[in-house]
C-alpha cells in the first residue's frame, strides 16, 4: 500500500526507549549568540547537522528508487551527461530561464546549467481516479521552486523506501524540530540531484521568507508570529511549506557540498547593515559545514528568515562526482497530477 496522508497523522511521536533511533555525531550547529557575534553576525542559528545511525539496508531500498541513467558514469564527458538526462522519463521536465533571461526558456535536462535536476514524491492524499479527459490522476500535494512556471509543477507518489526514511529521520530530528514539524512526519519529498561536471550549485536565496520579512522583524514592525498566518509566508501560492515548519535535508553520492549561511555586513561605523541587498552579505567559516553522504540537516524557519543559505561543491574528489539531496518538507497545498506523467492539471474555471 502507497504510503497515505492518513498514516502520517497517525505516527505517534519516538519512543526515546527505541534503540533504532541513533545519533553517531553532532556535526555542526548550533551557533550560539557568542559565536556569532565573534564572526560578524546579528544572529545566532538552530539549525543542526547530524550523522545519524541509518539501517543500511534502508538506504540501500531509497537508493534503489533512483535509476542508474540519472547518475554520472567514470567515462561520461557534459554532452553525454545531458543527452542522457534529456531523455529520462525520472526527472522532472522542468523549463529555466535560458541564460538568465527572463523571456525564454529552455528545457533544463536539455542543458548543463548548474541548478540541481528534481524529482517531488509526495504522501496520497486521494486515491487515483479517471477524470472527465479520461486521465487517471491522483491527489497529491507539490512544491514549487521559485521562478518555475506552473505547468513545470509535478508530483509523484512517494515510493515506500522514502517515506520510511522520512519518518525514521523525523524520529531522530525530533529534539531540533519546532512544534509544528513534531505532529506528525513530512507529507512530501524532493530529490535534488546535484553534477560536479555541470558546476553543480544552488544560488543564494531563502526558501519561504524574504528580505523586507526579515526586516520588518528585526525593526520590530512585525512580529515573527505574524509571518506564520496563511500558507504561504512569501505570498506564493506554489510554496505550501506549513508555516514554521522544519525541512529535513539527507544526503547521499559520492561528493560533499559546501551548505553556507550568510547575513547582511558591517557599515563602517559597527553597526548592520539590514538595507544590504542579500548580493552583500556575508560569509564566514563558522557559519559553513559540508553536507556528505549519510548526514542530515534539519534546517529551521528562524534560519531561512535571517539568514540566506546556498550549497556548492568544493574543489576536491572527481569531475563524474553528484550529490543527492533528499529534501523532506511539511506541506499543505493540494493538486490533482497525472499518475503518468506526474503534471498538474489545471483547475477547470
Amino acid at each position: 500500500m502507497p504510503p497515505t496522508i492518513e498514516e502520517v497523522r497517525s505516527i505517534l511521536p519516538p519512543d526515546w526507549n527505541d534503540d533504532r533511533i541513533t545519533v553517531e555525531e553532532v556535526l555542526w550547529g548550533p551557533i550560539s549568540p557568542a559565536d556569532a557575534r565573534a564572526a560578524g553576525a546579528p544572529f545566532a542559528t538552530s539549525s543542526i547537522l547530524l550523522r545519524p545511525g541509518i539501517d543500511p539496508e534502508l538506504r540501500a531500498r531509497v537508493l534503489a528508487e533512483v535509476p542508474l541513467d540519472v547518475i554520472p558514469s567514470g567515462d561520461d564527458t557534459v554532452a553525454s551527461l545531458v543527452a542522457r538526462l534529456s531523455s529520462s522519463s525520472f526527472l522532472e521536465d522542468s523549463h529555466v530561464q535560458k541564460s538568465g533571461c527572463l523571456k525564454q526558456r529552455v528545457r533544463l535536462n536539455a542543458t548543463s546549467y548548474a541548478q540541481p535536476r528534481r524529482r517531488s514524491w509526495s504522501v496520497e492524499v486521494g486515491e487515483p481516479y479517471t477524470d472527465d479527459d479520461g486521465d487517471v490522476v491522483s491527489t497529491l500535494i507539490s512544491y514549487s521552486a521559485f521562478g518555475r512556471v506552473a505547468e513545470d509543477w509535478e508530483a509523484h507518489l512517494m515510493p515506500r523506501p522514502v517515506f520510511d526514511l522520512g519518518v525514521v529521520l523525523w524520529r531522530i530530528a525530533f529534539p531540533f524540530l519546532t512544534a509544528e514539524s513534531q505532529v506528525h512526519p513530512p507529507t512530501a519529498c524532493q530529490l535534488l540531484l546535484y553534477y560536479k561536471m555541470f558546476g553543480g550549485c544552488m544560488g543564494r536565496h531563502r526558501d519561504n521568507h524574504n528580505t523586507k520579512q526579515m526586516r520588518d522583524v528585526v525593526s520590530g514592525k512585525r512580529s515573527r508570529a505574524s509571518l506564520m498566518k496563511g500558507h504561504a509566508p512569501m505570498g506564493r501560492e506554489a510554496n505550501s511549506q506549513a508555516p514554521n515548519s522544519c525541512v529535513l535535508i539527507w544526503t547521499e553520492g559520492d561528493a560533499d557540498m559546501i551548505f553556507s549561511l550568510s547575513f547582511p555586513p558591517t557599515t563602517e561605523w559597527g553597526s548592520t547593515n539590514f538595507e544590504a541587498r542579500r548580493d552583500t552579505y556575508v560569509t564566514h567559516p563558522v557559519f559553513s559545514t559540508r553536507l556528505g553522504a549519510g548526514t542530515l540537516l534539519v534546517f529551521t524557519p528562524e534560519d531561512d528568515l535571517f539568514f540566506c543559505h546556498e550549497a556548492y561543491f568544493s574543489k576536491e574528489g572527481e569531475r563524474q562526482d553528484h550529490r543527492m539531496s533528499f529534501v523532506f518538507r511539511w506541506l499543505t497545498a493540494e493538486g490533482t497530477f497525472r499518475v503518468d506523467t506526474g503534471k498538474m492539471k489545471p483547475k477547470r474555471s
